[in-house]
């Protein structure tokens, strides 16, 4: 008998069925908010670099000394914004900045050497002080662009040595 009790408890086990496992769905939602950047002086990347206008080494003013930043020793203005975003460059006077509107590179001895900036290569659209300098819309992409520089023809041709300014640039957008 307990043979056959053991014999019938095994064919119970096997004669049920199997049960299945009970399943469900749902959603992930995956989300992202973009908020408006612009930043300028930036590699493509995200770096922080520097824009830089090099007038290279001078021996008489007696003409226009003219430079941009695509010269030798120079590197662009970059811009990197999101795509569709509108934005405007302004450049301050610089470190130096002689009355309201005259930029100028300081040597060592506090001795000046004038320039004047422009955004085209004619050198007829000056940049003011804290006005407009570049404008444009962000591509999502680094944007560069070039300053031109001229050191007027006639300035006073100071002591030997290094000159230099630093404008600050201003993004808005």
């Amino acid at each position: 008998m307990r043979k056959l009790l053991i014999t019938a408890a095994a064919a119970t086990v096997f004669a049920v069925p199997a049960v299945e496992a009970a399943t469900n769905s749902g959603t992930l939602t995956v989300e992202a908010t973009v908020a408006a950047s612009c930043t300028v002086n930036t590699s493509s990347t995200g770096t922080t670099t520097n824009a830089v206008l090099n007038f290279g080494t001078v021996s008489s003013f007696a003409a226009n000394t003219d430079a941009n930043t695509s010269s030798t020793g120079g590197s662009q203005v970059g811009v990197l914004c999101n795509n569709g975003t509108a934005w405007t460059l302004a450049m301050d006077g610089g470190s130096n900045i002689s009355g309201t509107t005259q930029r100028q590179m300081e040597g060592g001895d506090t001795e000046y050497i004038p320039y004047n900036l422009y955004s085209d290569s004619g050198y007829t659209t000056a940049i003011g002080v804290n006005t407009t300098a570049l404008s444009g819309t962000g591509t999502g992409t680094l944007q560069s662009y070039d300053i031109y520089g001229r050191i007027p023809a006639g300035s006073t041709l100071p002591s030997v040595g290094a000159y230099s300014d630093t404008v600050t640039m201003t993004i808005t957008y």
